[in-house]
């Protein structure tokens, strides 16, 4: 795994992000390398996880190229090149079920 995704995940981690999902488009997407999918239980919580992966990215030099949420927001995506980075509100992650879109592409389960 490369530096960034590990970044990603470890901060998540610490973070108390639920369920840190891995996603492997290496080979399949010039996009991007790599989804991260990670969810909490508030509005609150999603939020403060995703300052803290940015200001973690910027810390260590890796550029956030778009951030997108509103006030509201229970999906935010951070986009930093390489790894695409999804947070949820709990339940709006099962809604949206993105591991089933991508299941053959999963690397950590």
């Amino acid at each position: 795994m490369s530096k960034l995704l590990n970044l990603v995940t470890e901060t998540l981690d610490n973070k108390k992000a639920n369920d840190i999902v891995v996603v492997d488009f290496k080979r399949e997407n010039s996009l991007c390398d790599f989804f991260v999918i990670a969810d909490a239980p508030s509005l609150r919580q999603i939020n403060a996880i995703a300052d803290d992966v940015i200001e973690a990215l910027e810390k260590e030099g890796y550029a956030v190229k778009h951030v997108e949420r509103e006030r509201e927001s229970t999906w935010i995506l951070i986009d930093a090149s390489d790894v695409v980075i999804h947070l949820f509100l709990t339940e709006e992650r099962t809604h949206y079920n993105l591991e089933k879109l991508y299941q053959g592409y999963i690397i950590n389960d």
